[in-house]
């Protein structure tokens, strides 16, 4: 069953761990700096050596429904959290039954929105210990197509997961942050750069191919002076 949260429209609340709180904010960095003037960033100008030690938090999804997600590209933070090998694992894996109710929509609101969603974590540990806090941040990625089909992200934890594999609640009592993506004016100049110079990354750095054209421009500004 769905459960409602409060939700953050704006401003974020910090993770409550500076290692933490540093990685989100480094992450989200990186994809505010390729965004630049582009409504949404290419997957393609992902940079392995901006986000430095964050990177092992680091994933990105392709969605392959409008509410799953699969990791195509996944740190090792991930693995350790799953159990198991993360790259092809759905992001659903990550959460029980319960939070894969309120992730599905969230996957197609940061692909559909387009938007910014970052979602407080729990997991409980047992043999009395205390539950494992933290945050799952979500970001939209354009594919080769320019399609907002990818997620950039991060996981970030209040301690170490232990052996045992574990799977994540949304936590009640922090808010969802879901921020709508403000539409961006790219000058024609700018499209026909980003056209010429795309590269297709399968991975965090790997050119492999040349990319298609995009098939348009998100948005066109022309100036007319007469």
């Amino acid at each position: 069953m769905t459960q409602k949260h409060a939700t953050l429209r704006y401003n974020r609340v910090p993770f409550h761990t500076a290692e933490g709180e540093d990685i989100l904010q480094r992450v989200e960095a990186h994809w505010e700096t390729i965004r630049k003037s582009s409504p949404v960033p290419a997957r393609m100008t992902l940079s392995p050596d901006a986000l430095d030690a964050a990177l092992s938090h680091c994933f990105v999804l392709e969605r392959v429904a409008p509410t799953i997600a699969r990791f195509r590209v996944a740190g090792q933070a991930l693995s350790t959290i799953l159990g198991m090998e993360a790259r092809s694992m759905p992001l659903s894996a990550v959460f029980t039954a319960d939070g894969r109710d309120t992730l599905g929509p969230l996957i197609n609101a940061v692909c559909e929105g387009p938007e910014i969603v970052e979602i407080p974590l729990t997991a409980t540990r047992g043999l009395a210990r205390g539950p494992v806090r933290g945050r799952l941040l979500l970001l939209p990625l354009t594919d080769q197509d320019g399609d907002i089909s990818r997620i950039f992200g991060a996981i970030v934890l209040d301690g170490k997961p232990g052996r045992r594999a574990l799977r994540f609640d949304v936590d009640q009592a922090l808010p969802l942050r879901c921020k709508r993506l403000t539409p961006m004016i790219r000058t024609i100049h700018e499209v026909k750069t980003q056209m010429a110079t795309a590269d297709y990354h399968d991975d965090f750095g790997d050119t492999h191919a040349p990319a298609p054209q995009f098939r348009r421009p998100h948005l066109r500004l022309v100036v007319n002076n007469s």
